[in-house]
């Protein structure tokens, strides 16, 4: 993946569902990770390091106010199930931004497992490529990872924690 040198800007916001870190380019919503610890269930860090990992040459700027507009139109999406409407710089590999266009059509209270997702973009030996893509979604809730799961029903990994995938599926009407 190439590396761009831009300006983002970002914002720490508490939600109904935890405080979450979102950033944006000038063309569009480029993060979205959750500020949970390793403690807490996050194995791969919390949103804001794993953030400036991911835009290691840019310019990331704070400003809360910018994006609380953002925020507040994530989780209007998100509770209307509109999220394809909000405008998005994914970066990643063709292959992860493929898959992560295909998890933008799993509906709201709806979970599809990883074998599921390597059909619907033509790969059906892929399942563990998918997965790996999956992991690697940088706009958490947006891209709704959490929609997918195991084939036979086990929640499978949560970059974010088991226990905050739950609490999103649960509030999204998966039971």
């Amino acid at each position: 993946m190439k590396k761009i040198s831009d300006k983002i800007i970002y914002g720490l916001h508490d939600t109904l569902i935890g405080q979450i870190v979102v950033a944006q380019s000038d063309k569009g919503v480029c993060w979205l990770g959750f500020m949970v610890s390793k403690e807490e269930g996050a194995y791969k860090g919390d949103g804001f390091t794993r953030m400036t990992e991911f835009f290691p040459t840019s310019t990331l700027m704070r400003d809360d106010a910018q994006t609380e507009d953002v925020v507040a139109k994530i989780m209007q999406a998100w509770d209307q199930d509109t999220l394809n409407d909000i405008q998005l710089d994914l970066r990643g590999t063709e292959f992860q931004r493929e898959v992560w266009e295909a998890l933008l059509h799993i509906p709201r209270g709806q979970v599809i497992s990883y074998g599921d997702v390597a059909n619907d973009i033509g790969r059906p030996k892929a399942s563990r490529a998918v997965g790996s893509a999956v992991g690697q979604n940088p706009v958490s809730l947006v891209v709704p990872c959490h929609r997918v799961v195991q084939r036979g029903g086990g929640l499978g990994n949560y970059g974010w924690g088991v226990d905050l995938k739950k609490t999103i599926l649960k509030k999204e009407g998966v039971s």
